[in-house]
C-alpha cells in the first residue's frame, strides 16, 4: 500500500483537532522583528506576540521558510514514505509555495507534490487535515491531489478587522485597496477567496461587523465545515459563536487563534469565519 506524508506550513490553523494527532508535518514561517528572528508558533507565544504588536513602534516582517528546511523535511519523509503531499498558504500572500516547489524539484519532483491552496488559516488547515485523512485511508498521492483540487474552490473566509492599516503596510491588501478611504470611521468586512482578498462592505461598529459576518455566513448557503479564527480577541470570538448559532442554527463552532505570521499582516482584533461550501 502506498504511504503518503502530508506537509503544511504554520499559517494553517487547526480548530478542534491537533495537527500532530493527524501526522501532519508543519514547516514554520519566520517573523523578523528588529534583531529577533522568530519561528512562527515556536519562538514566541501568540499572547506575547500580540502584546508586543500593540506596543512596539517597529512592525515585524514575515518571510517564507528557508529552502534548506523544506529540502530537509522532504528528504527525511521520503525515507519512510512513498510520496509527500505538501499544501501551503496561497502564493498570492507568501513566497512559501514557490520555495516548497523549488525544494520538491531539488529532492524528487516525481515523489513530492506541492499544492497552492489559494487560502490560509482554518481553511488551509482543513485541506491539510483532508489530505492526512485520505493518506491514512491508503489513498495514493494523485488521489489526494484530486481531492484537494475539488475542495479548494469551495473554501471561503469572511473576516473583519479593527483596521486595514496592517494589511496596507504589509502589502497584502489586494482588491481591498478601495476600502482605504475612511479607515478610522468604519470596520471593513473582507472575503478571502481564490487566493485574493475581496472587499465586501463597511459597517460603523465592531458589533455590527460581527453580526454581519454571521449573516454572510448564513447567506453563503449549505456548508459542510465552519470554524472561527481570531487574533487576540477571544471575547469577540465567543460573541461571533453566539451570533452564528442564532443565524445558522449551528452548534458551538470550533475556534482557532491566529499565529504570528498572519497576525503580523492583519493586526490584533482580526476576526473571521472559514467556510467549506457543500459540493
Amino acid at each position: 500500500m502506498a504511504s503518503v506524508a502530508v506537509v503544511t506550513d504554520s499559517t494553517a490553523d487547526f480548530a478542534g483537532v491537533q495537527a500532530a494527532d493527524l501526522g501532519i508535518t508543519i514547516v514554520p514561517l519566520t517573523v523578523n522583528w528588529g534583531r529577533d528572528v522568530l519561528r512562527d508558533r515556536i519562538d514566541m507565544t501568540t499572547s506575547d506576540f500580540y502584546t508586543r504588536l500593540r506596543t512596539d513602534r517597529e512592525l515585524p516582517k514575515t518571510a517564507a521558510p528557508p529552502l534548506g528546511i523544506f529540502e530537509e523535511v522532504y528528504r527525511d519523509l521520503l525515507k519512510s514514505h512513498d510520496s509527500v503531499v505538501s499544501v501551503h498558504i496561497t502564493s498570492q500572500f507568501s513566497a512559501t509555495w514557490g520555495v516548497a516547489t523549488t525544494a520538491a524539484q531539488n529532492i524528487n519532483h516525481a515523489r513530492v507534490h506541492v499544492v497552492d491552496s489559494g487560502t490560509v488559516c482554518v481553511t488551509l488547515g482543513w485541506l491539510a487535515q483532508h489530505a492526512a485523512e485520505l493518506a491514512a485511508a491508503g489513498a495514493r498521492a494523485d488521489e489526494i491531489m484530486g481531492g484537494l483540487s475539488e475542495m479548494i474552490p469551495r473554501l471561503r473566509i469572511y473576516v473583519t478587522l479593527d483596521t486595514l492599516d496592517f494589511l496596507r503596510r504589509g502589502g497584502r491588501i489586494g482588491r481591498a485597496q478601495a476600502f482605504l478611504g475612511g479607515l478610522l470611521n468604519v470596520k471593513p468586512i473582507l472575503l478571502c477567496r481564490d487566493g485574493e482578498i475581496h472587499p465586501v462592505e463597511r459597517v460603523r461598529t465592531r458589533l455590527a461587523a460581527i453580526r454581519r459576518v454571521a449573516e454572510l455566513t448564513a447567506l453563503a448557503g449549505p456548508k459542510t465545515q465552519v470554524a472561527i479564527a481570531h487574533g487576540d480577541c477571544p471575547d469577540d470570538a465567543e460573541l461571533l459563536q453566539a451570533h452564528l448559532a442564532a443565524t445558522t442554527g449551528l452548534g458551538p463552532v470550533p475556534v482557532a487563534e491566529l499565529g504570528t505570521v498572519l497576525g503580523t499582516h492583519t493586526g490584533p482584533g482580526v476576526l473571521g469565519v472559514g467556510l467549506l461550501l457543500a459540493a
